[in-house]
């Protein structure tokens, strides 16, 4: 005879099917347990099926406030850097043109432009064009005399502060547009570069003088240590101050 199955095991196998299905985890069903019943037994979702925890909206929202106002302190910071180098690069460059100026008002306190200019007419007679306190080509101080001589030609004269002795002459080239100026201005009785270093003197150690052909002409006349500028004018010998443009 055909006996039929129990039907509480297999509701009890449906029941775990169920389970299985809905809960998304794993189920297990036992038949025909030691009571005759039937037990099901499952577990939680798996830890990778559980919605991921995210930060509260106003945390993140902090967090990308934050990174900004970092990036915006470190860029701040970079400009204080580069003021701070830009400002001590320009200390050491007043520095040291305070120190060229110094050093070139102390060579022209051994040797006046007046008298530079006269040594370096007594080698080379003619019209002084300019001169001026500058480096030669073994880098030192001397006095740089530019003389148009008797015959049209530019000359160049380098002469010591310390011993008041010409040093060197070479003509210049391709200065032709300095010889017409000089032979324009500086006729009669115009003043002379000697004369104009004398009246600028009153101003502060003459370091240069030269010749500019603007206008009606004038000496311009450069004292230091300051670096002041002067204008000479070629009749009279009038001082007034250059601007500064």
């Amino acid at each position: 005879m055909q006996r039929t199955m129990p039907r509480k095991p297999v509701l009890a196998a449906l029941a775990a099917a169920v389970v299985l299905a809905a809960g998304g985890g794993v189920a297990a069903a036992s038949l025909g347990g030691d009571d005759g019943t039937s037990t099901a037994s499952g577990t939680e979702a798996t830890e990778h099926q559980r919605p991921e925890h995210r930060q509260p909206e106003h945390q993140q929202a902090g967090l990308a406030r934050t990174g900004t106002d970092d990036t915006a302190r470190d860029d701040s910071d970079d400009s204080d850097d580069h003021d701070s180098d830009d400002r001590d690069d320009d200390a050491r460059e007043r520095a040291h043109d305070a120190a060229e100026h110094e050093a070139e008002a102390t060579a022209a306190r051994k040797l006046s432009a007046p008298d530079a200019l006269a040594a370096a007419l007594a080698r080379t007679p003619g019209r002084a064009v300019s001169a001026e306190i500058d480096d030669d080509h073994d880098g030192r101080l001397v006095w740089e005399v530019e003389i148009l001589d008797r015959s049209g030609t530019l000359r160049h004269l380098d002469v010591s502060p310390s011993s008041g002795k010409v040093l060197t002459v070479r003509t210049e080239r391709g200065e032709a547009d300095d010889v017409r100026t000089a032979k324009d201005l500086l006729s009669g009785d115009a003043t002379s570069a000697a004369k104009a270093a004398r009246a600028a003197a009153a101003k502060g150690t003459v370091v240069s003088v030269d010749l500019e052909g603007e206008g009606n002409g004038y000496w311009s006349v450069e004292t230091g240590p300051e670096g002041a500028e002067w204008s000479v004018a070629l009749d009279g010998a009038k001082v007034t101050h250059e601007s500064a443009d």
